[in-house]
């Protein structure tokens, strides 16, 4: 697909096409039928270009990957070509089951063609580092078998392209001796490009490169590609339903929707110019911290079934604009400005802003109203010093390697205080690691507190209500004569069996709470048995579908006999909604619960969330590392690090006049989903250290530009008003007034005596610390002052 360029991604001089994919169609061949997986994509990358492919899951991405990586199996069918530097690298003969007709020698020597292209020619970096990493072997192992099976290097040669390979990446090389659970999410990350990149090749391919990382981490990871692209990199194709990911890095954007390509341009022209209602509709599912706090519309719907796709445009069934001729011939790929296409009948109308909605909203938004000022009595829950320790021998790693005299504490949640209203979202932030989960899961008594107090108010029972006590219905639980102390509850006692029935939790990954060998329907009535609600097959039946019907899963009918994997993401993670719900439970927990669904899908389920809180009056705890759809969501936002809340406040409150310096470095991380959009240097040092050698003073203070000497040594005291409080030792006025460390260009480097460090002894990573810091290995034991004793 030839394009024009403008001049901030014109391509280098004397560019050449590195890859190009022609009318590329790629079925598989499966027991319930024919899948069309690509149909007719044809893109275009010359060197020095990154290219981003956008959609959401099962849009055809990552076949689109396989096919360039020549790694798409045996039941694939292949029509059309890719080509590598003009050779061809996938087409009918050469992939999937076109493989299967060639002769044994030919098959051996296409093998070994294809084995010297991975990773010397193109390389991946793949969307969960786990993925790429073999669990029992070292990170320095794994890079060098790169080198041992494509090179004919030395060992000692092999030894210093790994380090070579490792610090271009942005790592110290002590993590070489680490094994990969022993690192961070985003240092594995950042290790996995470290083995992409080692043997320079001309392509990289990053299939989600930022899935599951915290938002810090993520600009890291961004910033670091930037600069490797500058470098060392050639070119890129980006991968992700990630818009603002796919903003920040690509230079030309292809929109895939259902295996076909449904917009192509530059990034400016995608993002700023869209002219396609599918990708219009992906923007604005996005939730924004630079737009107003308004309400935002997901894509009603799911993507076509792959097996039997509808006739004309495929996107036709979802979309706002579409007319009968949409619904009966196909769209073709016209150009609608310079180097910029569309899949659409009236792409030219919907450049312009001119074309007519014909679909109305499926359903009214929810309001965006804030919660008035609290009254006496208003508060369901109140934590005052809420403490949850684990044992660090308890754990295997502890076990084996912690001195039997040693009793190591990892604080994860370390006296915090919060309350929560009637019918208030607050949401918990922070980065991986900062101890957000156990304060969700130690809250519902999943995990025992190890100090603290935790109040639990139940509703009252409203005059003449009927509902028996304990039905679970709103309303229907009978008030308790002063409210539950959940971290003395007593074990199969009334008030614990009162407060299992009265709060639930939907968990990250909807397989946490539904069985995949069960039906919709029995998955979501099991609360009801398992607490004794109901015995009425028909009243059972009512109340499953009255819950199935508020997680906006209509007509419930259409799924009582379906199982899990029959179902979309969204739609599973919604069912786990349902299961929560059909207890009618005052109180509910999300964790992370939009981690795992695309940009389109969140909004829907975001939604959810506050319609919850205003038509049933729901309080919900809500969990999330994505600062944008915290405040979207939530009343208030809670911000944690390291086991210990930093800030409080409302959210509009804490995202536009943060308070504290973390707080101000996770709001800056947000990527914004324009190629405008620099986040300059990131206010934040390092990497988040480990809940065991906790500071004595600031849990912050080794990773803060504003650092001084009391931090080290003296926990801060709350600043600001009971309504917006942060912990610090020093006021905004005072703040404004110190110089600030420096953490390098989009904050990729840091000073050299903050690196992250390695137990001299047992090669363990440690938290960064500082030149004079006395650390203790938690796995080794060992203790010894950073500067003086490290290798």
């Amino acid at each position: 697909m030839a394009a024009a360029r403008v001049a901030s991604s014109a391509p280098p001089a004397g560019a050449r096409t590195i890859l190009s994919v022609n009318s590329l169609t790629v079925d598989f061949q499966t027991e319930e039928g024919v899948v069309s997986a690509l149909d007719r994509v044809s893109l275009e990358l010359r060197s020095g270009e990154t290219l981003g492919v956008l959609g959401e899951s099962g849009s055809g991405k990552t076949t689109l990957a396989l096919a360039a990586m020549t790694l798409l199996p045996e039941n694939a069918t292949v029509e059309g070509e890719v080509r590598f530097y003009g050779e061809p690298i996938a087409g009918p003969d050469i992939s999937g089951s076109g493989v299967r007709r060639l002769r044994r020698a030919q098959r051996k020597k296409l093998s070994e063609k294809f084995q010297q292209l991975r990773w010397q020619g193109i390389s991946m970096v793949f969307q969960g580092s786990m993925n790429a990493f073999n669990p029992v072997y070292t990170i320095e192992k794994q890079i060098a078998e790169t080198f041992r099976l494509h090179t004919p290097f030395t060992e000692p040669q092999i030894h210093a392209k790994v380090l070579e390979s490792i610090r271009r990446a942005g790592l110290d090389p002590r993590v070489l001796k680490a094994f990969p659970h022993e690192l961070s999410g985003g240092m594995k990350q950042r290790a996995v490009v470290a083995m992409a990149l080692a043997l320079d090749p001309k392509l990289v391919i990053a299939d989600e490169p930022t899935t599951g990382l915290d938002v810090v981490t993520q600009a890291r990871l961004i910033a670091e590609l930037k600069q490797l692209r500058k470098s060392v990199i050639g070119s890129m194709i980006v991968i992700s339903h990630d818009i603002g990911v796919i903003a920040q890095l690509a230079d030309h954007v292809a929109v895939l929707y259902s295996g076909r390509t449904m917009e192509y341009g530059t990034a400016s022209d995608i993002f700023l110019h869209p002219g396609n209602p599918y990708t219009q509709a992906l923007i604005e599912s996005y939730p924004s911290l630079a737009k107003a706090r308004a309400p935002i519309s997901g894509i009603p719907g799911a993507p076509p079934d792959p097996i039997h796709p509808p006739a004309g445009c495929r996107f036709a069934p979802r979309c706002a604009f579409v007319q009968e001729v949409c619904r009966a011939t196909e769209p073709p790929l016209v150009e609608i400005a310079p180097g910029h296409t569309s899949a659409c009948h009236f792409a030219k109308e919907v450049l312009r802003g001119a074309a007519v909605r014909t679909v109305g909203p499926g359903e009214p938004l929810p309001p965006m109203e804030t919660l008035p000022a609290p009254d006496d009595g208003g508060s369901i829950l109140e934590s005052s010093g809420l403490t949850k320790y684990f044992n660090l021998r308890g754990s295997a790693s502890g076990a084996l390697f912690a001195p039997s005299s040693a009793k190591r504490l990892v604080r994860a949640v370390d006296h915090v205080d919060f309350d929560m209203r009637r019918s208030e979202i607050l949401a918990v932030v922070g980065e991986s690691g900062s101890g957000k989960t156990t304060l969700g899961k130690t809250t519902l008594r999943l995990l025992d507190p190890s100090g603290g107090k935790l109040l639990f108010r139940l509703p009252p029972r409203p005059p003449g209500a009927s509902d028996p006590p304990g039905s679970g219905r709103p309303g229907s639980v009978p008030a308790a004569p002063k409210p539950i102390d959940v971290v003395r509850l007593r074990p199969g006692g009334i008030e614990q069996r009162m407060f299992r029935r009265a709060t639930q939790m939907i968990f990250q990954d909807p397989y946490d709470s539904i069985d995949p060998n069960m039906r919709i329907f029995d998955i979501v009535s099991e609360p009801l048995i398992a607490h004794h609600e109901d015995a009425d097959p028909d009243r059972v039946l009512r109340r499953v579908e009255s819950a199935l019907a508020t997680a906006r899963l209509a007509p419930p009918s259409n799924y009582l006999d379906r199982y899990p994997h029959e179902l979309s993401g969204g739609e599973r993670q919604r069912v786990a909604a349902a299961r929560a719900l059909v207890m009618d439970p005052p109180f509910l927990v999300a964790d992370e619960p939009i981690s795992m669904l695309d940009v389109s899908l969140r909004a829907g389920f975001l939604n959810l969330l506050r319609r919850l809180r205003s038509e049933l009056g729901t309080s919900i705890l809500y969990i999330t590392h994505d600062i944008a759809s915290a405040r979207y969501v939530a009343d208030r936002i809670l911000v944690m690090y390291l086991g210990v809340g930093v800030e409080l406040g409302p959210s509009e409150a804490v995202i536009r006049t943060p308070l504290h310096p973390y707080t101000k470095a996770l709001i800056q991380a947000v990527p914004l989903p324009t190629p405008e959009w620099n986040p300059g240097e990131l206010e934040i040092l390092g990497e988040i250290g480990n809940a065991v050698d906790v500071p004595k003073g600031c849990r912050f203070a080794r990773r803060c530009p504003y650092r001084q000497s009391q931090c080290d040594t003296t926990p801060p005291p709350k600043q600001g008003g009971s309504g917006h409080w942060y912990l610090c030792h020093f006021t905004q006025e005072e703040l404004a007034k110190i110089p600030k460390a420096r953490s390098g260009p989009g904050g990729p480097a840091i000073p050299s005596a903050l690196h992250p460090l390695n137990c001299p002894s047992c090669g363990a990573p440690l938290t960064p610390a500082a030149d004079g810091t006395v650390i203790t290995c938690q796995y080794c034991g060992r203790s010894f002052t950073v500067g003086s004793t490290t290798p």
